[in-house]
């Protein structure tokens, strides 16, 4: 009968671990279920984000351009009314400058953005230290920009919560000096700002 009872507790056993290799396949399944559904959700969450950012990206590119070609043609017309002024040097100077912004204007115009990255990786290959400066040159502006935006919208902490007062200070032979602000400083009539006495 021990024989029996062995034969029995060991098929058991085997259930049982049968049972734990089988839940232990499962559990892993459903990992790996969850899992690929997070990195699906994150990759079209990705390309919806790329997408958004490129879109953005192209307008503020056409804006830039067509910005950058009214300026082109301002300083264009500068160019002409100096020349009506008999200052051809100066007028040349100024027709370049009005060429360059044209070409910049174009340029945005008609590149997409790989053609951007791929010109500026040329140029940081051709020559390092101009991509640098214009590097720092870009981050200082951005600098600039993120600092004033704050200013402007009432975020700086800097700003005083009560408007500043201007104190006229008269030197009185008797009384020394007293300050003239016209408002008292609740303590009673004439103590408001008086240094000195009364």
């Amino acid at each position: 009968m021990t024989r029996t009872n062995d034969v029995t507790a060991t098929s058991a056993g085997m259930s049982r671990r049968e049972a734990v290799e089988q839940s232990r396949r499962g559990a892993g399944a459903q990992f790996r279920e969850v899992k690929d559904q997070v990195v699906d959700q994150a990759k079209n969450s990705f390309r919806e984000a790329r997408d958004s950012a490129t879109s953005s990206l192209t307008d503020s590119r056409k804006q830039a351009a067509e910005r950058i070609g009214r300026i082109a043609d301002a300083v264009r017309t500068t160019s002409e009314h100096l020349r009506s002024e008999d200052q051809p040097t100066v007028a040349n100077l100024t027709e370049s400058l009005a060429d360059q912004a044209e070409r910049l204007s174009s340029y945005l115009r008609d590149r997409d953005l790989r053609a951007f990255r791929d010109d500026a990786e040329n140029i940081a290959r051709r020559q390092p230290g101009v991509a640098l400066g214009v590097a720092l040159a870009m981050g200082l502006l951005a600098a600039r920009f993120i600092k004033s935006s704050q200013r402007s919208g009432g975020g700086s902490s800097s700003s005083r919560a009560y408007p500043s007062r201007v104190y006229e200070y008269d030197r009185q032979p008797d009384r020394g000096y007293a300050a003239d602000s016209g408002v008292t400083s609740g303590y009673g009539p004439g103590l408001g700002g008086n240094y000195g006495g009364v």
